[in-house]
C-alpha cells in the first residue's frame, strides 16, 4: 500500500468522524483524479463538483456579459437581475447613506442579502442604511478585477452562516492575469448631466511558480440635477402630471392660532427670493430647483492578488484592496419652524426648548410682523434659502487584506487556511446648516429682535452656520479553515464531503459632533453609537451519490454568537438526473440570523420626516393628499415636517425560519432552460415602523406619535423589534438559445423572469396579514431579454429590461379611503422596459473599441400616482439618469 493512500485513509477517517456535528466549507480549483474532469467550487456549496448547476439555483454573469450589456459598474449589473427587488443607491441623496448602494434579493431586504468577495465576508458599511440596517456596501467593488459573479438565488444559512436569506452574491476575481491592459470609457447623457469617465490599469506577471496581478481604477461621475431633467418633469415641485405635487410652503410665513401678523405679498415673496403660490395664495418655495438626482462623486479602487506555490501541494495566495471615495450631494436648503412666538398684550416672547426670551413692546419687537396680532400662539415657517444647499460631502476609505495557504493532501485532499481583515472608515462633512442656538440668539438679538421675513445678510449667515460631522468605522476579523475531498466510495460513485471552521469579531462606531448629539441642528439628525461581536461556527457538508441519477446532500452548520446564543442550521437538498439533459433538484434549509449590530447597540438615531398627519387633517376638515386654501391644513394633510427618532433594542431576539425551492434545467446542445419555484420565511423578524406609516394607520400606533395641545404629531418614536413574520414565494424562469448561422456568426437569446406569487407579513400576532404585492410598491415580476449576435471580431448585444405594472406606493391609504368607486388602475405605476444596445470590434488581438447606448429610447422614472412628494417615483426601482451613450478603448500589450 502506498504512502499516500495510507495517509488518506487516515485523514479520511479523522474529518468524517469529526464532520458527524458540524457543516462545510471552501475555496480553489483542483483535479479531483488524473482521468477524471476538473472539479470546481460552485456558490451555495463547499464541495467542488464537475458541474455549474446544482441543487441550489445560481445566476452566473460573467466580465463579459456585463461589458456586452453596457453596465458601468457591479451595482448596474446586480441591480438588472430580476431577482432583484429593489436597490438603494445614489439617488437617496436625502438619506443616511447618499454615498453608498446595495441591493435586496427576493424581498429580504439589503441587510439580508449576503456579499462575497471569492467567498469571503465583507466589512460591513458603519453608517446603517435609515438609520438602523448594517449592509455591505457594493459602490465600491471593483469591476476590472471580476472574472464573473456568481448570484445564489435562495438562502444559504447552513452553508455561510447569517445575512443569506434572500440570497448571496459572490464575486469571483480574476487569478492569472498576465501582460498589461489599459482601458479608458466616456459616457455621457443625451439630456445633460452624469457624464462619467473610467479609466482602468491591469497589470499581471506570472513565472513557473506563481503570479501577481494588480487591478488599479479610476471613475469620476459628474453631478445630475433636478433641473437637468425637465424632460421626466422632475425639475420643479409642481408637475403636470401628478394632482399631489404643490410647491412647498415652507417659503416665509406665519402661522399659529391667532390673527393679524404680518403676511407676505407676492412682490414681497417674490423679492425675497422665494414663489408666489397664486392657487393657495402662499408664499412657497420650489425644492426642486435645489436638488441633485445623482451625487458628484469620485472613486479610485485597486485590488493586488498573489499566488506562489511553495511546494508541489502548498501555496501561498492572497489579496490586499484598497478603495477611496469621495461623493458630494445638494438637496434644498434648510426649512425651519422651530421657534414659537407667543403674543399676550403687548408682550412678545420667542421661545425653543429650554431657549426663551421676550420682549415688550409687540410694534417693534422682530420687525413689526406681530404689531397688529391678536393674543395667541405664533411660529414662524421658512426656508433659509440665504444658507444654501444643505451640502453633504462622504469620503470613504475601504480595505481588506487576506493571506492563507491553499494546497492538497495525499493527492485526494483540498484544504485552505486564512486570516482575513477588513476595514471601513467614512466620514461626513455637511455644510448649509446652523443650530438651534444659533437661530436664535439670530432672532432675539439686540433690542428688538430681528423679523424671519426678511432675508438675513451674508454677515448674519456667516455668524450662526454651523456644519456639523460624524465619522463612522467598522472593521472585521476573521479566520477560517477548510477541507474537502472524498468522503468514502459508494456503489454509484465516491461520496464527496466539506468540514471546516470559522471565528469572527466585528466591531463598529460612529460618532457625531456634540451639537448633532445633543439634537441641537436645524434639520439634521444623527445616528451614533458603538458595538462590538464576536462568534465562531464550526460546519460540514456532505453528497452522497445514492443511485447512478441521484445525488443528496445534507449541509450541518452551528453559529456561536457572544450575544445571541448558538444555533444550528441544517440543509438537505436533492439532485435527480433522468437525462444527461435533465435536472431536477430540490432544497430546504434553515434560516437564523442575529440582528444588525446598530439595532442592538446603536444609539437613537434622530431624523426627521414628512408626513400626512391623517387622524388631525380629517379632524380639521381636509382631505389627506389634496391641496388646502389654508396653509395650516394644507401643511398637515400634505408635507407635515416632524422629528423622529429610531432607537435600539438590546432585548431583540434573533430571526429564525427557512428558505426552500424545487426545480428543474434543461441543459442541451443548443436550449438551456431552467425553472425554480421557491420560498423563504423569516419569524421574529426585526424591523421598525416607519414615521409614515404610523402617522397614517395612527389607531394602531399610536403610542409612537407625540402630538401638541391641538391635536397635530410632532414626532415619531420607533423602536427596534422583532414583529411576527414576513413571507416570500415566487418562480424563476430562464431560457437560452443559440443558433449557428455558419458565415454569418452566431446568435444567442438569454431570457431571466421572476414572479413573485405572494409577500406577505404581519407586525404581530393579533394583527391582520398585510399583502406587499396589494400594498402597493413592489412588481410582481421582472423580465430580461438579451441578444447577442457575434461574428469573426465583432460582436453586438440587445438587451430588454422589464419591470411590471405595480400598485403605487400609498396605495393601501388611497384605497381605504377611496369607497366603492375606488378605481384601481388609476393608482398603478405603469410597467417599463429599458433597452441597451452594444457592439464591439476586436481591431487586432491587443486593441479593442466598443460603443452602445443604454436606455436607448430614453424611458424615464414611472410616475407614481399616489406618490404624494417629490420626486414621484421609487427611487429603489427606477432612475432618472435617462439615456446615455459610452465609447470604450482597450490596449493590451
Amino acid at each position: 500500500m502506498q504512502p499516500n493512500s495510507i495517509l488518506a485513509k487516515a485523514v479520511r477517517f479523522a474529518l468524517i468522524s469529526g464532520a458527524a456535528t458540524a457543516a462545510l466549507s471552501a475555496p480553489a480549483v483542483y483535479a479531483a483524479d488524473e482521468d477524471s474532469v476538473e472539479r470546481i467550487q460552485v456558490t451555495g456549496s463547499r464541495i467542488k463538483r464537475t458541474d455549474m448547476e446544482t441543487a441550489t439555483p445560481v445566476t452566473v454573469m460573467s466580465a463579459e456579459d456585463m461589458a456586452k450589456q453596457g453596465f458601468t459598474n457591479i451595482q448596474d449589473a446586480l441591480e438588472s437581475l430580476t431577482s432583484t427587488t429593489s436597490a438603494m443607491t445614489t439617488q437617496s441623496v436625502h438619506g443616511f447613506t447618499p454615498a453608498a448602494s446595495s441591493i435586496s434579493l427576493r424581498g429580504a431586504g439589503a441587510n439580508r442579502t449576503l456579499t462575497l468577495i471569492n467567498g469571503k465576508r465583507l466589512n460591513q458599511y458603519p453608517k446603517p442604511s435609515g438609520g438602523t440596517d448594517n449592509f455591505v456596501d457594493t459602490a465600491n467593488l471593483p469591476m476590472e478585477a471580476v472574472q464573473r459573479i456568481e448570484v445564489l438565488q435562495s438562502g444559504g444559512s447552513a452553508i455561510y452562516g447569517a445575512d443569506a436569506v434572500g440570497g448571496v452574491i459572490n464575486i469571483i476575481l480574476k487569478k492569472d492575469f498576465e501582460g498589461v491592459a489599459l482601458k479608458y470609457r466616456h459616457g455621457d447623457t443625451t439630456n445633460g448631466g452624469g457624464g462619467s469617465d473610467r479609466i482602468a490599469l491591469s497589470l499581471g506577471a506570472s513565472s513557473d511558480r506563481g503570479n501577481v496581478s494588480t487591478f488599479i481604477e479610476f471613475t469620476d461621475n459628474q453631478q445630475l440635477k433636478a433641473t437637468d431633467r425637465e424632460n421626466f418633469g422632475l425639475h420643479t415641485d409642481k408637475v403636470p402630471y401628478s394632482p399631489y405635487s404643490q410647491y412647498s410652503s415652507y417659503g416665509a410665513r406665519i402661522a399659529g392660532n391667532g390673527s393679524g401678523a404680518h403676511v407676505l405679498t407676492a412682490e414681497e415673496c417674490t423679492a425675497g427670493g422665494f414663489f408666489w403660490d397664486a392657487a393657495r395664495s402662499i408664499c412657497g418655495f420650489d425644492r426642486s430647483e435645489w436638488r441633485d438626482l445623482q451625487p458628484a462623486n469620485s472613486r479610485f479602487i485597486s485590488s493586488t492578488n498573489f499566488n506562489y506555490e511553495l511546494s508541489d501541494n502548498i501555496s501561498l495566495v492572497g489579496r490586499l484592496d484598497f478603495a477611496e471615495a469621495k461623493s458630494t450631494t445638494n438637496i434644498e436648503p434648510m426649512a425651519i419652524n422651530d421657534y414659537d412666538v407667543t403674543v399676550d398684550g403687548s408682550n412678545v416672547t420667542v421661545s425653543a426648548g429650554d431657549l426663551s426670551k421676550t420682549f415688550t413692546n409687540k410694534a417693534t419687537a422682530l420687525g413689526g410682523d406681530f404689531a397688529n396680532a391678536t393674543d395667541g400662539e405664533y411660529y414662524y415657517v421658512r426656508r433659509l434659502h440665504e444658507f444654501g444647499n444643505r451640502a453633504g460631502e462622504t469620503k470613504t476609505r475601504n480595505y481588506f487584506f487576506t493571506a492563507g495557504l491553499e494546497g492538497t493532501l495525499a493527492d485526494e485532499y483540498s484544504w485552505d487556511a486564512s486570516v482575513n481583515y477588513g476595514r471601513t472608515n467614512v466620514d461626513v462633512f455637511r455644510s448649509g446648516y446652523a443650530t438651534v442656538g444659533g437661530m436664535f440668539d439670530y432672532i432675539t438679538a439686540g433690542e428688538n429682535g430681528n423679523s424671519l421675513l426678511k432675508n438675513m445678510t451674508a454677515e448674519d449667515v456667516e455668524s450662526v452656520a454651523y456644519s456639523p460631522f460624524e465619522r463612522a468605522q467598522s472593521t472585521q476579523k476573521n479566520v477560517q479553515a477548510n477541507i474537502s475531498g472524498m468522503a468514502f466510495e459508494m456503489p454509484a460513485g465516491d461520496a464527496q464531503f466539506a468540514f471546516g471552521a470559522e471565528y469572527t469579531e466585528q466591531d463598529y462606531e460612529t460618532n457625531t459632533d456634540s451639537e448633532s448629539k445633543k439634537g441641537a441642528i436645524l434639520t439634521t439628525g444623527g445616528s451614533s453609537g458603538a458595538g462590538e461581536r464576536s462568534y465562531w461556527a464550526t460546519y460540514a457538508e456532505i453528497s452522497l451519490p445514492v443511485l447512478d441519477v441521484l445525488t443528496v446532500d445534507a449541509a450541518l452548520r452551528y453559529d456561536r454568537y457572544e450575544d445571541f446564543g448558538g444555533n444550528l442550521s441544517p440543509q438537505l437538498t436533492v439532485e435527480y438526473r433522468p437525462l444527461n439533459e435533465l435536472l431536477v433538484r430540490g432544497s430546504i434549509s434553515s434560516v437564523f440570523r442575529a440582528p444588525d449590530m446598530h439595532r442592538v447597540y446603536g444609539d437613537a438615531t434622530k431624523g426627521f420626516a414628512t408626513v400626512i398627519d391623517f387622524k388631525q387633517c380629517q379632524a380639521l376638515g381636509g382631505t389627506p393628499s389634496e391641496p388646502n386654501a389654508d396653509p395650516r391644513i394644507n401643511e398637515i394633510c400634505n408635507e407635515l415636517h416632524i422629528d423622529s427618532t429610531t432607537g435600539a433594542n438590546k432585548d431583540l431576539e434573533a430571526e429564525t425560519g427557512y428558505t426552500a425551492n424545487i426545480g428543474a434545467v434543461w441543459g442541451g446542445d443548443s436550449l438551456n432552460a431552467s425553472f425554480d419555484l421557491w420560498e423563504w420565511k423569516l419569524d421574529d423578524m426585526v424591523s421598525d415602523i416607519s414615521a409614515s406609516k404610523a402617522a397614517r394607520e395612527y389607531e394602531q400606533y399610536e403610542n409612537m406619535l407625540t402630538r401638541d395641545a391641538e391635536g397635530t404629531i410632532t414626532h415619531v418614536n420607533a423602536v427596534a423589534q422583532n414583529l411576527a413574520f414576513q413571507k416570500v414565494r415566487g418562480l424563476d424562469i430562464t431560457a437560452g438559445y443559440t443558433w449557428d448561422m455558419d458565415n454569418m456568426g452566431d446568435l444567442k437569446l438569454n431570457f431571466n423572469g421572476t414572479y413573485i406569487l405572494l409577500s406577505e407579513y404581519q407586525l404581530a400576532p393579533t394583527d391582520p396579514v398585510e399583502d406587499d404585492i396589494d400594498n402597493g410598491g413592489l412588481p410582481q415580476y421582472r423580465a430580461n431579454l438579451v441578444l447577442g449576435w457575434y461574428i469573426d471580431d465583432f460582436e453586438a448585444t440587445l438587451g430588454a429590461y422589464h419591470t411590471a405594472r405595480m400598485h403605487g406606493m400609498q396605495y393601501k391609504s388611497f384605497k381605504a379611503s377611496g369607497g366603492e368607486d375606488f378605481d384601481e388602475s388609476a393608482h398603478e405605476v405603469a410597467s417599463q422596459t429599458k433597452w441597451n444596445l452594444t457592439a464591439g470590434y476586436n481591431i487586432t488581438d491587443a486593441i479593442k473599441v466598443k460603443a452602445g447606448v443604454v436606455n436607448l429610447f430614453d424611458a424615464g422614472p414611472n410616475f407614481d400616482p399616489t406618490a404624494t412628494s417629490w420626486p414621484h417615483y421609487q427611487r429603489s426601482v427606477y432612475n432618472a439618469r435617462g439615456r446615455e451613450w459610452f465609447l470604450e478603448g482597450e490596449v493590451k500589450f
